[in-house]
């Protein structure tokens, strides 16, 4: 390994303009680093030896051999200029914190916050050595994260990608330094410095090195303790499963039904689709989007109404189609309430067909309804002429939900309506609409918040006694584009 730091520190040196001019003169600043308490890793970074094999979290050792730094009896101090992030406790927890998780992925990639004092420590190191070259040190982020990857290439045989699907977010706190960019808040000149990192980087920018040196100790302290890692968080990207689901049972929410703490249906169409997709994924958790939502006491027929679940920072995201009609041929083997069908892994892009069709797609329902007084045969073919025509509704929001939505009035059209007779004052309605009309409003006329309405076409009070969906009109999942024919082969 010292042979490694070796060649890497005369690579450097060879670059013209970016490093120390020999190696005699490397050794001195390294020295002079080390005697701050500087840790191995920063050593290198301010000798601008580029990031490579030669930063190790276990190198020290070669590190020092390999620059001449004599080895102290006393134990390490934590390093005044990284806090000791770059220590080899943090990579081996990422290493170990992965492989304990199994994400079946090979690319990763990883995200650093650190102390606000880094920043302000860096700087004052810098300044350390006036023979230090124009060129920056090796940022310290740069370095943690570097050195994670290396530890996880070695003990997880996964590689770094930039902006990839599988993050690990490594966030440090330091308590004991927390003021340390205080003083640029007080700069007499020029802008001072709040709280976040960007205003701490552009005032270290305006502050000149004679005022830095004025007002900040060079070289920094060194501090009694380590940051510690505040949190440490494997998030990996969403994957989606689509399709479409049938509700055979009345009393069943789309999601979780709730109310002051308890559950109002037993069962939801969110639970019963997403647990078996959770468990086959292994995702933290899980969230039903549907083409718009049925009623809790309204069924879902016909070819089932489009929705996608999306399985949250999976741990498996290589599933087969053989595993996902394993999970559709669950529900109906069992009988559940909840039926799937053409159910599919889509993409992030597939999903926006839901969002995209939420104003476009018309809906088909059955509904049963009564209606005080029996219409005489004029009149059901009056009501029914009307409804081959279209009707244009104003239906302002229903009492039944103006506690959680805006009042608004919203115009809506009723595509098609048919009303047949069961037995006495009981009827059939089959009504084809826009999206997001209000059916059961249409039907009984909400007070007269909803004009016309089928109780005001037949003059009569009207309410409705059961509703099911019959088809949502949006071609969803995505059908999979057949492979073309192969050439028939030449003769």
């Amino acid at each position: 390994m010292a042979d490694v730091v070796a060649a890497a520190l005369a690579a450097s040196i060879a670059r013209p303009g970016t490093a120390y001019a020999s190696i005699e003169q490397a050794k001195e600043a390294a020295a002079t680093l080390a005697a701050t308490g500087a840790c191995a890793l920063c050593v290198l970074r301010f000798l601008r030896v580029p990031l490579g094999p030669a930063y190790q979290d276990d190198a020290a050792a070669a590190i020092r051999e390999a620059l001449g730094i004599a080895a102290s009896d006393d134990p390490a101090p934590v390093c005044p200029a990284c806090l000791g992030t770059l220590g080899p406790d943090v990579a081996r927890r990422a290493a170990a914190e992965f492989k304990s998780q199994c994400y079946d992925t090979t690319a990763v990639t990883v995200a650093v916050e650190l102390p606000k004092s880094v920043y302000v420590r860096h700087r004052a190191m810098q300044l350390l050595c006036t023979a230090a070259p124009a060129a920056p040190a090796i940022d310290v982020k740069d370095a943690v994260r570097h050195v994670v990857l290396q530890r996880l290439a070695a003990e997880c045989d996964v590689v770094a990608a930039i902006d990839g699907e599988m993050r690990i977010e490594i966030t440090f706190a330091h308590a004991e330094t927390a003021d340390d960019h205080q003083f640029l808040a007080k700069r007499p000149h020029g802008p001072g410095a709040g709280d976040t990192k960007s205003a701490i980087v552009a005032a270290l920018a305006a502050c000149s090195d004679d005022e830095f040196r004025a007002r900040f100790p060079c070289p920094p302290p060194a501090p009694a303790s380590a940051a510690v890692v505040s949190s440490m968080v494997l998030r990996r990207a969403s994957v989606f499963v689509g399709g479409r689901y049938l509700k055979l049972e009345r009393n069943i929410s789309q999601t979780p039904f709730i109310v002051e703490g308890r559950r109002v249906t037993e069962h939801s169409v969110a639970e019963i689709i997403g647990e078996p997709l959770m468990a086959l994924t292994r995702s933290d958790s899980y969230n039903l989007v549907g083409s718009g939502r049925e009623d809790a006491d309204v069924r879902m027929l016909g070819d089932g109404r489009p929705f996608y679940i999306e399985c949250i920072n999976p741990r498996t995201t290589q599933v087969s189609p053989a595993q996902i009609e394993a999970v559709e041929a669950a529900l109906r083997e069992r009988g559940s309430p909840v039926q799937v069908r053409r159910l599919q892994m889509v993409t992030a892009a597939d999903t926006s067909i839901i969002k995209d069709g939420e104003e476009n797609k018309s809906k088909r329902y059955c509904a049963l309804v009564w209606i005080a007084r029996p219409l005489t045969a004029e009149q059901l073919a009056e009501i029914n002429a009307i409804g081959r025509e279209g009707l244009l509704l104003q239906q302002k929001t229903p009492v039944r939900v103006l506690q959680r939505r805006a009042a608004l009035t919203r115009p809506r059209r009723i595509l098609a309506l048919a009303v047949e007779p069961i037995a006495g004052r009981f009827y059939r309605a089959h009504i084809e609409s826009e999206a997001g009309t209000y059916i059961k409003e249409f039907v009984h006329g909400d007070l007269g918040r909803t004009v016309p309405s089928l109780a005001g076409l037949a003059g009569a009070t009207a309410d409705i006694l059961e509703l099911d969906v019959e088809n949502v009109a949006l071609d969803f999942p995505p059908t999979p584009t057949p492979a073309p024919a192969a050439a028939p082969a030449a003769r």
